[in-house]
């Protein structure tokens, strides 16, 4: 672990990326509050309920515990297969004098961190808000300290079990056929645990018969073996003041340990012969396909070369192409939830109004996908380069023209899920048909934004030497690009806004000016930053 150290503290004190870090914390800090701010809004309005706040509060936790539970499970085991059987500097590694126990648990470790950092960091805002909201002590936040940090590590331990389990099944030639596994895995367990917990119920009082039954569906546990459950128990009682369950407590803590044991017996077992089908090349069988020429003849003739390759790269790369599947179950699941929500309520022009409103707010959930595609696809575009970044370097081929190629190509996926998180959403809600024409207008919009300032930021500050994507999407940097992009997405949601309500006062000119101030600025963000980041690129040389 100790290069990795000094590279994050040469990174700080003494990289070019200094202003980079400043600018993450400060813009981050500023993001954690209007999170913080927000759940502490969110959380007083829950825990008003007369009687059922608590256990209305108890439920909304449970939730939101089994859902990043699976969430990291699934993580952990990209992470797991990135850092245990496809990072570049294994062969160096295996090859030292160090004991295998001591490698299981550094690559143990670095997986815990790459993939749980982002929770973590964003989940505080959270378990603040219920702390300070419910008046609770100094038991709770440490026994949320050690419920949580237990859960974190028994994901993790999980998904390097389960990586090591898979990679022993399927050989490295079938890691299309693993990663595809691994999408409807991840899809129908997550499709099973929001509907087993029916969360639009408890919003509608009209499915229970009394309050009784209304209380009993709050304090439904879920299964005993199932680590978010003791979590749940733990801060709960600390929440409201209860006495300790220490049979969950100690379930946690021997919960956690017994899931490093079970890691380290897995790789025990299966890691030489897993890395050794690791090493096995797959055939590029589609490198020669004319189609993907054909795909990009509708871009200028100058990015069609750059766009090609893209293209290749892309399906040649399971890791990349399977995030389809995850993109395209998340969506469905969104739609469903959306599906779910009590609109029958909304009758008459009010319950209209209130139906085109929810269909446009939900532009800020189309919003944070897209820049979510966007970190995964076009921030990295770059780094993805490699080695062979100086190839393109010294190419005759124009910068501006390289960005704007990859952007081009990234702005697919992006505009496609936003439609259909946007579009869908609006006819589910039953909006009316001029709400969902704007909002698929301003969903394009938004993603050439967005997509500029991806491909700029990736190019302002690239990582060749990042040992895969994911890594480069979860860098600093990265963070950085998504809290600038959700400024983005929250200036035009608020002018929008400002706008429809200049107009429905009847002040059409300044209602104009501000949607016109919107337009321009996703424009503004689309052309202008990638032009820019190419001269400040090329400036650079060739090392």
């Amino acid at each position: 672990m100790r290069p990795r150290s000094q590279q994050l503290r040469n990174a700080l004190f003494r990289g070019e990326r200094r202003t980079l870090y400043l600018g993450l914390i400060l813009g981050g800090g500023l993001f954690w509050l209007g999170l913080l701010g927000l759940m502490l809004w969110g959380a007083d309005y829950a825990w008003s309920f007369a009687g059922v706040g608590p256990l209305l509060m108890r439920k909304l936790l449970d939730m939101l515990l089994s859902s990043l539970f699976v969430l990291l499970t699934f993580s952990n085991v990209i992470a797991a297969l990135s850092v245990f059987y496809l990072s570049d500097d294994l062969e160096l590694t295996l090859s030292l004098p160090v004991s295998r126990p001591t490698f299981h648990h550094a690559r143990a470790a670095d997986t815990l961190v790459q993939s749980s950092w982002m929770m973590l960091l964003f989940g505080v805002p959270v378990f603040l808000a219920y702390g300070i909201v419910a008046g609770a002590g100094p038991s709770f936040f440490l026994l949320t300290l050690v419920a949580v940090g237990a859960l974190l590590v028994m994901a993790s331990n999980v998904g390097v079990a389960l990586a090591t389990v898979l990679v022993n099944v399927y050989p490295a030639r079938r890691t299309r056929e693993l990663m595809v596994l691994l999408g409807a895995i991840m899809l129908v367990s997550l499709f099973v645990l929001l509907r087993t917990l029916r969360p639009e119920r408890l919003v509608d009082a009209q499915n229970f018969e009394s309050l009784a039954a209304y209380l009993a569906e709050l304090q439904l546990p879920s299964p005993v073996l199932f680590p978010p459950r003791w979590a749940s128990e733990v801060m709960g009682a600390a929440l409201t003041g209860s006495p300790t369950p220490w049979v969950e407590l100690g379930l946690l803590l021997t919960g956690a340990l017994a899931s490093l044991a079970l890691a380290r017996w897995t790789t025990a077992w299966g890691y030489d012969g897993g890395w050794a089908r690791a090493q096995e090349a797959r055939a590029a069988r589609f490198y020669r396909s004319p189609i993907f020429d054909r795909v990009v003849r509708v871009l200028p003739p100058t990015w069609r070369p750059i766009a090609a390759k893209e293209l290749r790269v892309l399906v040649r790369d399971p890791a990349q192409w399977s995030q389809i599947f995850l993109l395209a179950g998340l969506c469905a699941i969104y739609l469903v939830s959306v599906w779910f929500l009590p609109t029958g309520s909304f009758r008459g022009q009010v319950g209209q109004v209130l139906r085109d409103g929810l269909a446009f707010l939900n532009l800020g959930m189309g919003g944070f996908v897209m820049s979510a595609i966007a970190g995964r696809f076009q921030f990295t575009a770059l780094s993805r380069e490699g080695k062979s970044w100086w190839v393109l370097r010294g190419a005759p081929v124009v910068p501006e023209t390289v960005l704007r190629a990859k952007a081009a190509f990234g702005l697919v996926p992006m505009v496609v899920v936003g439609e259909v998180l946007v579009v869908g959403t609006g006819i589910v809600l039953q909006a009316r048909w001029e709400v969902v024409v704007a909002e698929s207008i301003l969903t394009v919009l938004l993603a050439f934004g967005i997509s500029g300032i991806a491909t700029a930021m990736g190019a302002i500050w690239p990582d060749f030497s990042a040992e895969n994507a994911a890594r480069g999407a979860s860098s600093p940097a990265a963070v950085f690009f998504m809290v600038v992009a959700q400024g983005l997405v929250a200036l035009v949601l608020a002018l929008f806004v400002v706008a429809t309500y200049l107009l429905v006062k009847g002040w059409t000119v300044p209602a104009l000016s501000c949607a016109s101030v919107a337009v321009l600025s996703c424009g503004f963000a689309g052309y202008w930053p990638p032009g820019r980041a190419a001269s400040i690129l090329w400036s650079r040389g060739l090392s």
